[in-house]
């Protein structure tokens, strides 16, 4: 069968690469209500409640493997057509300059920020219908691509796995599982 979606692929390779080792927080996000956002100068972080304030836990379609949500911060800013304001609609806790990819976080991979650490989980991350109507069908099927060949356009999903605080600016340390990249 001759896949058509090839051609999504030329625009997520065109954003600007990320560190695959030593990352940073860009942008710290707090959904405080549908469609609401706050992008505090840092959030706390607890296990099995994920960001101290956000909305998340109580939402129906919330699962104990996501806690906290990354999106890396160049994918954003190409939704959000180069509108800053609009990258935190994104959804997603933390907006990092990192790279998200299968191949350099695979699940169980833990991420330590500021205080706290994450462990990637194998959860898919997946655009939903708010990220749809806010982004549009190209941008949607352009990050569909993305996570069907292993680069993870939309994010990763994570448990906290140790409380702690998170801010901008913060260097992120990838610790990946024994056998990983």
């Amino acid at each position: 069968m001759l896949d058509l979606s090839l051609h999504l692929d030329a625009w997520f390779d065109a954003l600007p690469r990320s560190p695959k080792d030593d990352g940073v927080v860009v942008r710290c996000v707090v959904r405080t209500g549908p469609g609401e956002r706050a992008t505090p100068g840092s959030i706390e972080v607890r296990a099995r409640c994920g960001v101290t304030g956000d909305s998340w836990p109580v939402h129906e379609h919330s699962a104990p493997e996501s806690e906290v949500s990354l999106i890396n911060i160049h994918v954003a800013r190409a939704v959000a057509d180069g509108d800053e304001s609009r990258t935190p609609l994104t959804g997603d806790n933390l907006q990092v300059d990192l790279d998200l990819s299968e191949a350099n976080l695979p699940p169980g991979t833990l991420l330590e920020l500021g205080s706290a650490v994450l462990r990637v989980t194998a959860f898919p991350h997946r655009p939903c219908k708010s990220f749809i109507a806010r982004f549009g069908e190209l941008h949607t099927q352009r990050i569909a691509r993305a996570f069907r060949v292993g680069k993870r356009g939309r994010g990763v999903l994570c448990v906290v796995e140790r409380d702690g605080e998170i801010a901008v600016g913060d260097r992120i340390r990838v610790m990946r599982p024994i056998g990983g990249v």
